[in-house]
């Protein structure tokens, strides 16, 4: 074999043996956002206080403790507090992900608000006492909504494609308590979810188990089964017993720590869609599979321009 064409062997067998990433996107404007998120210091909480181990008992969940959930996004009306309220991530300066019957389910939707940073709805300060001292959150922050994406095929009826990006009025600012959750954008984070009886941490101020709902931001231990009924892999499914995500939950994430390009991070798995009434009682919960959206987030944050002076990053 001459040396030319032992070369281009070499190479060829490099290519079929080691293929290039699927994750990143080829096109240039979905390249631009698929960079964009991948360079954002995402999925990481403040050193103030050291996490604390989530205890398996939201409906049997536990209380979150101070900056735990950097990312968790309160989606309301003020005057229909009953009525309407969703969870969402923040996933970057300028969008939540939620899911999309949140705006259908809320009556005025142009009255709808985004608080970030928030823990306890009915506390003007969120603070804990840590090493004997008190440690307080800086304050929560509110946004109103400038643009709503529903995905083009949403159906209500059966809440397949239940996915939505918000994007916020202005730029938000990260601090300890505010910070965006990381999408996944790498080839082993897009087929994390196909292994089926994995753990991920549900988190929102819905209903407990005495049917009241939340005032403090709740989370739990959700461990996902093969969906039924007809739900193809775009779903993540759960049994619901004894734990739950329940009324309110809608839109809120399913997380996991893991290794994101290299370090430890969290990452957005899930988002909370539907589930049976009457929570808890072992029927089947289900949420949407973050993962095979991916695309389709990517494709819609890149209609969004973006100026040089780095004013509309995404």
């Amino acid at each position: 074999m001459n040396g030319s064409l032992a070369i281009f062997t070499l190479a060829w067998a490099f290519i079929c043996l080691f293929p290039a990433s699927q994750a990143g996107p080829k096109n240039p404007e979905e390249l631009r956002v698929y960079k964009q998120l991948k360079q954002l210091d995402c999925g990481v909480l403040t050193n103030i206080i050291p996490s604390q181990r989530l205890h398996r008992r939201i409906t049997g969940g536990r209380i979150s403790s101070l900056m735990s959930q950097p990312w968790m996004a309160f989606i309301y009306i003020p005057s229909h507090l009953e009525l309407c309220r969703c969870g969402g991530a923040l996933i970057s300066e300028r969008f939540i992900l939620t899911a999309a019957h949140c705006f259908k389910l809320c009556p005025k939707s142009s009255e709808l608000r985004v608080r970030l940073g928030e823990l306890d709805l009915n506390s003007s300060a969120d603070c804990t006492t840590y090493d004997y001292k008190l440690i307080c959150a800086p304050p929560v922050e509110e946004y109103t909504i400038e643009k709503w994406t529903i995905h083009e095929d949403f159906d209500a009826f059966s809440s397949w494609n239940d996915m939505a990006l918000i994007r916020l009025d202005r730029k938000v600012v990260f601090k300890d308590h505010i910070r965006p959750i990381c999408l996944p954008l790498s080839d082993d984070l897009l087929a994390f979810t196909t292994l089926m009886g994995k753990p991920y941490i549900a988190v929102g101020w819905g209903k407990m188990e005495d049917r009241r709902f939340a005032n403090t931001t709740m989370e739990v231990y959700i461990n996902t089964k093969n969906c039924s009924g007809g739900r193809d892999s775009s779903f993540l499914c759960a049994d619901g017993s004894f734990v739950d995500t329940c009324t309110g939950d809608s839109g809120g994430p399913l997380t996991w720590s893991t290794m994101y390009f290299g370090t430890v991070r969290t990452v957005l798995f899930g988002v909370v869609s539907t589930g049976a009434s009457d929570c808890g009682t072992g029927q089947s919960a289900y949420y949407m599979d973050v993962p095979t959206f991916v695309p389709w987030i990517l494709a819609k944050l890149a209609e969004f321009p973006n100026l040089l002076d780095g004013s509309e990053n995404i």
